[in-house]
């Protein structure tokens, strides 16, 4: 009976991790980008990025920087704050949290934490019976900070930690099951160049452990009694080439973004053979279409996304705050899935 439920268990492990990389439109050995934790960090982590394609590293303005570029710190001047959610189909929910602020005149640090979750996860025994519903959820925490070393040039660096539920385990009476994961902390490394008034550039290092090989992969002990084999968390290693284009067409301020990413899926510091990367890319253009009203557009790999968003202003006392509310519709090619439902609401406090 016990082997019966491990193979269930097992099971269960395998469709999660075989629909977070449906999620991300990734098959094969697309399949390894990650499992959960890869899950969380390729749905993105701002509306307003998301709008364009899911572009937010070239980006000074993109939020929550601690993600995205942790170098983008080093250019706040306010304190800033970025609130995010979203409603995705089979019952897919998720959302960002961002709090930053300048320390000094070079300096800025930030804090980050993206969440990812599934409403309605039918939980099934080995006589194929409905048990009842989880709602396993996935989560990351990111600390950045960065020093701006010239008007142009910032440099930065992320600690990042990872927290899943699997929301499993009560229906597992004769298991001593654990339900939740915490991963080692990893880092993350970038830098952005502002190039002149037109041009910016960026490079982002993720998932970097502190182990010999730099690989962010460590054992999860699915139950305390050691009854249920232990499962396997991984993130693999991304180099993420970021670039930006800024200009006016017809008086209107248009900008293009571009991302290039590699994933490195082998268990190793550095390796070359195709077979253990890929590659993929982002694309993304804004309009600022009527005054503080901005039109977006972009592709995530074959995914499709369109985004908008507006600029409020609003005076009290001497003390002006700005604020934006943000908009994007997510069409995932490779499942025939339409998102409607992702807002976003980001800011700052003089």
């Amino acid at each position: 009976m016990r082997s019966l439920k491990q193979t269930c268990l097992g099971g269960i492990a395998v469709a999660l991790l075989l629909a977070a990389a449906a999620d991300a439109g990734v098959v094969d050995k697309k399949a390894a980008l990650g499992g959960f934790d890869g899950f969380v960090e390729r749905m993105g982590a701002g509306t307003r990025e998301l709008g364009r394609g899911n572009t937010g590293t070239a980006d000074t303005a993109s939020m929550p920087a601690a993600y995205w570029n942790p170098a983008i710190l080093g250019f706040r001047e306010h304190f800033s704050y970025t609130l995010n959610a979203e409603h995705r189909d089979l019952d897919r929910m998720g959302g960002s949290l961002g709090l930053e602020t300048p320390v000094g005149k070079r300096m800025g640090v930030g804090f980050a934490m993206l969440y990812r979750g599934d409403l309605d996860f039918e939980v099934i025994d080995e006589d194929d019976q409905t048990l009842g519903t989880a709602s396993p959820f996935f989560s990351m925490l990111y600390l950045g900070f960065a020093y701006r070393a010239t008007r142009r040039d910032a440099f930065g660096l992320a600690f990042s930690m990872s927290y899943d539920n699997m929301d499993v385990s009560e229906y597992y009476e004769n298991i001593e099951l654990v339900d939740g994961y915490t991963s080692p902390v990893t880092l993350n490394l970038s830098w952005l160049r502002q190039w002149n008034r037109n041009w910016s550039s960026s490079v982002v290092i993720r998932n970097i452990s502190f182990s010999k090989n730099l690989s962010a992969r460590w054992s999860k002990n699915t139950s305390t009694d050691n009854s249920v084999i232990s499962t396997e968390g991984v993130r693999p290693k991304v180099l993420q080439v970021g670039l930006g284009y800024r200009s006016n067409i017809m008086g209107k301020p248009v900008y293009a973004w571009m991302e290039a990413i590699d994933y490195q899926v082998a268990d190793t510091l550095l390796v070359f053979d195709p077979q253990l990367h890929v590659w993929t890319g982002r694309v993304g253009f804004e309009c600022e279409v009527i005054p503080d009203g901005t039109v977006r557009i972009g592709m995530d790999d074959l995914d499709a996304m369109l985004g908008l968003g507006y600029k409020f202003r609003i005076r009290i006392g001497k003390k002006k705050y700005l604020f934006d509310v943000n908009y994007a519709l997510t069409y995932e090619s490779s499942a025939d899935l339409w998102n409607p439902l992702s807002f976003g609401l980001r800011g700052y406090i003089p």
